[in-house]
């Protein structure tokens, strides 16, 4: 049985070119709001079992709350996960990810690229990951705006450094460039 590790990570905008890869999502857990009933839990069940990359969904609605296996050779979209809970009329409380990392070296603001995102490490010791670990997203998208207000601080000290050096580094100058990063930054936490 391994040990869940303690990190922060944050995914950022999708890239131009592949990365190697360096991990693997197993699973996501995802905490819904507003399930209140059998017919709300399978509304939210149905709406992301209609994703093409998705295997199996598990809902228990007395903690309210999801997770979703996926389908081998399909790549996970978190922004579609929660796209779909959204459009089966429910909010996300939580998005968490479990990933299989074969020995990632991390440190504060390190930059993973992985499956065409960045992700940026924050609130990390300098570790090495090797194995199942957990990842929290933070974004709008994935928390109530409460909880997304407590990381304020922690994501505009993130900005500049990490993936968003990093991205201007793999993204041709031009106009596109300034939109591509604000549109698409995420952020995540473990």
């Amino acid at each position: 049985m391994s040990l869940a590790k303690n990190i922060f990570l944050s995914i950022a905008v999708p890239l131009l070119v592949y990365g190697k890869l360096h991990a693997q999502i197993q699973s996501v857990q995802i905490g819904v709001n507003g399930l209140t009933c059998s017919q709300c839990s399978r509304s939210v069940e149905m709406s992301i079992r209609k994703l093409d990359f998705v295997k199996e969904v598990r809902m228990n609605l007395k903690n309210t709350e999801g997770e979703i296996f996926f389908n081998e050779g399909y790549k996970a979209d978190i922004n579609k996960i929660a796209k779909a809970v959204v459009d089966a009329g429910f909010s996300v409380r939580y998005l968490k990810a479990t990933i299989y990392f074969k020995q990632l070296p991390v440190s504060e603001n390190y930059c993973w690229i992985n499956e065409r995102m960045y992700y940026q490490f924050i609130k990390t010791n300098t570790q090495m990951i090797d194995g199942i670990t957990t990842v929290t997203f933070i974004n709008k998208q994935f928390m109530p705006k409460p909880e997304y207000k407590k990381w304020s601080t922690t994501i505009k000290e993130a900005q500049g450094k990490g993936c968003e050096a990093k991205q201007k580094q793999d993204i041709p100058a031009g106009p596109h460039r300034k939109r591509r990063w604000g549109r698409n930054r995420r952020f995540a936490r473990h």
